[in-house]
């Protein structure tokens, strides 16, 4: 009769216990195998409800509200991740991307400088810290950081991104010619990186150069070129264009 009892109680307690005795490694290898974003973020959050400590689940969960979009989300992600690991430099990188995108320049800076401090070669962190002081109107800054990041460089999408940074940042200054040279180099590094940036690429690159008062026979030229490699890629290739990893915005 003891023996009884003490199945039955043990039964009991496996049933009655969080997701039926399945740990937080089994939501999160269920969120690995799924090909489905928000079935990917409900097993990644099953997971941190079993085990808030799972850094890695608040990373893989912070990417995916990235591609969607969801920019506080992802910052409360990474927050997360910084609090529990407070030397990954990749972790405040990431955080410093999510204010950005979220519009917070400051804390953006702030967490970037921190990631940089962390680990001075990290390319992708002066690159966006120079986005983020060119967004704030700190042009000399978002000038040196982003010839930093060209200078250490990183994948050719990243450094695409840099040049065309400092480019924004050469024409509030007046220097077109400056300007003109870094558009034309991020264009030569990663074309595809410029489509991805702008959907309806010839109507956004007009608008550019007519903001960026770079409206000249050489930006129209480099306007029709735009047009034609833009026909190639959607006729011969016929390929989504990439979607930039975690280090590339």
């Amino acid at each position: 009769m003891g023996k009884t009892l003490v199945v039955i109680l043990s039964c009991t307690l496996l049933i009655s216990s969080p997701a039926w005795g399945r740990d937080a490694i089994y939501f999160y290898n269920l969120a690995l195998e799924n090909s489905m974003a928000n079935k990917k973020i409900h097993y990644f959050s099953k997971a941190l409800e079993l085990n808030p400590r799972l850094a890695v689940a608040y990373e893989k969960r912070g990417v995916l509200y990235y591609f969607q979009g969801k920019y506080s989300e992802m910052s409360e992600d990474f927050q997360r991740i910084v609090e529990l690991e407070p030397s990954n430099s990749e972790a405040h990188l990431m955080l410093g991307l999510a204010y950005l995108k979220g519009d917070d320049y400051d804390k953006a800076v702030e967490s970037l400088a921190r990631a940089i401090e962390l680990n001075p070669r990290l390319a992708s962190a002066y690159g966006h810290r120079a986005e983020a002081y060119r967004l704030e109107g700190m042009v000399d800054q978002a000038i040196q950081d982003s010839t930093k990041a060209i200078e250490l460089g990183d994948t050719r999408q990243a450094t695409s991104r840099a040049y065309t940074t400092r480019a924004k940042a050469y024409s509030k200054l007046g220097e077109i010619e400056l300007a003109h040279a870094d558009l034309n180099e991020a264009f030569r590094l990663d074309p595809s990186f410029f489509f991805y940036l702008h959907p309806s690429s010839t109507d956004s690159y007009a608008a550019f150069v007519s903001d960026s008062h770079l409206a000249n026979a050489d930006g129209i030229r480099w306007l029709g070129l735009i047009g034609i490699l833009t026909l190639l890629f959607v006729l011969i290739f016929k390929a989504a264009l990439p979607v930039p990893n975690k280090k590339d915005d």
